[in-house]
């Protein structure tokens, strides 16, 4: 999920520097870079989308490194927030693709990069949640199965 992240917040910076220093995006698959940014759309309450996508790709990238070495920051398990964090970005990727699609009829190959890094990096939190999930029944599950064991009561702390 970092890795994932982190090429995200590389997407989203290369529009974003694009957008403050006015330069002409490159645009791989022909010119449907500069309909997609320059249209009213690029705009999300006067904040420029890439500039949302700097911060939404740096949170998970900065949360799936935490998460590599701790399941909590405090009381907040991991593995939900960056589910629930990706979840909001694979949506919202979605609304600017239909965007793209629907309204503005052209396609940025950038915003389809992150759009794709997008559905694969909640495909990543959808598993490591799954896993988490699974990791914390399974201790419940061998206590359970062994029917002629006489069960500890649980530890108080």
């Amino acid at each position: 999920m970092a890795l994932l992240a982190l090429l995200g917040l590389l997407d989203s910076l290369y529009l974003s520097l694009e957008r403050l220093t006015g330069g002409a995006l490159v645009c791989p698959t022909g010119g449907g870079c500069e309909a997609v940014q320059s249209s009213a759309y690029a705009l999300l309450a006067g904040i420029p989308v890439a500039y949302l996508g700097v911060a939404g790709y740096g949170l998970l990238l900065g949360l799936a490194l935490i998460a590599l070495q701790r399941e909590r920051v405090a009381t907040i398990a991991l593995a939900p927030l960056l589910l629930g964090l990706a979840s909001l970005g694979l949506a919202f990727s979605a609304y600017l693709v239909y965007l793209q699609l629907g309204v503005i009829g052209a396609i940025c190959f950038w915003c389809m990069v992150s759009a794709t890094l997008e559905l694969v990096l909640w495909l990543a939190a959808l598993i490591n949640w799954r896993r988490t999930v699974q990791a914390h029944r399974a201790p419940q599950r061998s206590r359970q199965a062994a029917p002629g064991r006489a069960q500890k009561p649980p530890r108080r702390v």
